[in-house]
């Protein structure tokens, strides 16, 4: 099977983070072709040279839809490939391997799938359910490829100034304009068919002494829907999915205990947690968590 991956790249300092040249490094044996396409770099590191045939830089305007479509063109005729991978930097990982999740039954008849299937929707949608394929990980296969439905979405997708809007026209709306042209979508982890938060799950994140970000884990985690990449991280690992958010970390939505999300990391993945406390690190302080050496004071 040809694939190819098209790999969104942002950086604030204009450097790809270690963490991204080690997903690099993981993806290369999967693909046939690799694209990067940055708008923070100007040039590839010769390092990474062994894990890219193609960088691309471009200005920052639009998200990471718009670094999809420069990439995506620049591919030529997309059902050369059959399966074509859009990914980005917004998570750490792969954290084990990624091979198994290609030929995994519970997306072996889609024609766009990805790591997590989500039900939650924006501000604009209000709670309605909107069944969709999370974004910073998604393929799109040959039937699909190669439909006229592939043309006009992508030839549509113009830089938004809103996350919002972007999130409503392009990450939901994907999924819908796919469906709508009689397309299957399928997911890994499937929150559709997920049970809500249990008590035994919550129960790790609360503590006496940090009342607030508590409380706060309580009340969103009962809401629905909610966005499990970034609650449930546990489930996703569960459910093969090798991957954990850097938003989980860095914004803390949810009032995890941070220090118990590295923990579990360490213990059920092979993954240098190094990479993400470095990270980290670099980046900043959450808005939900401030980082100390050895992990997180809520």
């Amino acid at each position: 099977m040809a694939r190819a991956l098209v790999y969104a790249h942002h950086d604030r300092d204009g450097m790809f983070d270690p963490h991204v040249v080690e997903a690099l490094r993981r993806y290369r044996p999967l693909m046939d072709h690799v694209t990067v396409v940055s708008t923070a770099a100007r040039q590839l590191p010769v390092e990474m040279g062994p894990f890219v045939d193609r960088f691309l830089a471009r200005d920052n305007i639009g998200y990471d839809f718009s670094s999809w479509r420069v990439g995506l063109e620049a591919l030529g005729a997309p059902d050369r490939f059959d399966e074509i991978v859009c990914a980005n930097d917004s998570v750490y990982g792969p954290l084990f391997d990624l091979e198994p999740a290609f030929t995994d039954a519970r997306v072996a008849a889609a024609d766009l799938w990805g790591m997590c299937l989500s039900e939650q929707g924006t501000k604009r949608r209000g709670r309605v359910a909107c069944p969709h394929v999370q974004s910073w990980w998604f393929a799109m296969r040959r039937p699909l490829l190669a439909s006229s439905a592939f043309a006009t979405f992508w030839n549509a997708v113009v830089p938004l100034a809103a996350k919002d809007d972007l999130v409503d026209r392009y990450e939901i709306g994907m999924s819908e304009h796919f469906v709508r042209a009689g397309f299957q979508i399928a997911g890994l982890y499937d929150a559709g068919t997920a049970g809500p938060v249990t008590w035994r799950e919550l129960l790790p994140h609360l503590s006496v002494w940090h009342p607030n970000r508590s409380r706060r884990h309580v009340r969103k985690a009962r809401r629905m829907p909610h966005n499990p990449s970034e609650l449930v991280w546990k489930r996703l690992l569960d459910a093969g999915v090798p991957f954990v958010k850097v938003a989980l970390f860095r914004v803390n939505h949810y009032g995890l205990d941070l220090d118990h999300v590295l923990a579990g990391l360490e213990a059920h993945t092979p993954y240098d947690v190094g990479l993400i406390r470095a990270h980290l690190q670099r980046v900043g302080r959450s808005s939900m968590a401030a980082w100390k050496p050895g992990g997180f004071l809520p």
